[in-house]
């Protein structure tokens, strides 16, 4: 032990003071235990929502599917949040129009079921009547009311918010 020491530039110690962690590597190690256990909290976070509400989708069943039908292309395929303002979580979901195909989203409104279709056929804003351009979707929370932003990787990108009274567009990048 001692050869082994001094041949590696060691200092003889017990052997017990050679085989201690220093404080560095248990802080690196407390931080990535801390990092994987977030991003495990995350994960099944997002496993447990992988399912549309079953309320929206009784009412997208039953009002909307002889239509349009969902798409499973894109991951998420669907987001809840309160679209516009009621204090009540609404549903937006990736759709296309079966008889064209052409993409958009539906909106199920939680409060009273009512639905509000943009795109897949219908023109909304710069966006059109058909979303397939889109390869990119997100939550955006703002206050009392979450948006719903869309884009097109490296090129454009909008909003959809609710101003009141009606769905809107808001262009961000082009």
């Amino acid at each position: 032990m001692r050869q082994i020491a001094r041949t590696w530039g060691v200092a003889e110690r017990e052997p017990a003071a050679l085989i201690q962690t220093p404080t560095h590597i248990k802080q690196f190690m407390k931080i990535i235990s801390t990092l994987f256990l977030q991003a495990f909290v995350c994960l099944t976070a997002r496993a447990a929502d992988t399912d549309v509400p079953a309320w929206a989708m009784k009412v997208f069943n039953e009002r909307l599917s002889s239509r349009y039908e969902l798409v499973q292309e894109m991951e998420p395929s669907f987001y809840v949040g309160d679209f516009n303002g009621d204090g009540k979580s609404d549903v937006a979901l990736l759709i296309t129009e079966r008889t064209t195909g052409k993409v958009g989203i539906a909106i199920v409104e939680g409060a009273e079921g009512a639905t509000k279709i943009i795109g897949a056929g219908k023109s909304f804003g710069n966006g059109g009547d058909d979303f397939s351009w889109m390869d990119a979707w997100s939550l955006r929370h703002s206050g009392k009311i979450d948006r719903l932003y869309l884009a097109k990787s490296e090129a454009a990108s909008a909003l959809i918010y609710w101003d009141g009274s009606k769905y809107k567009w808001q262009q961000e990048g082009d």
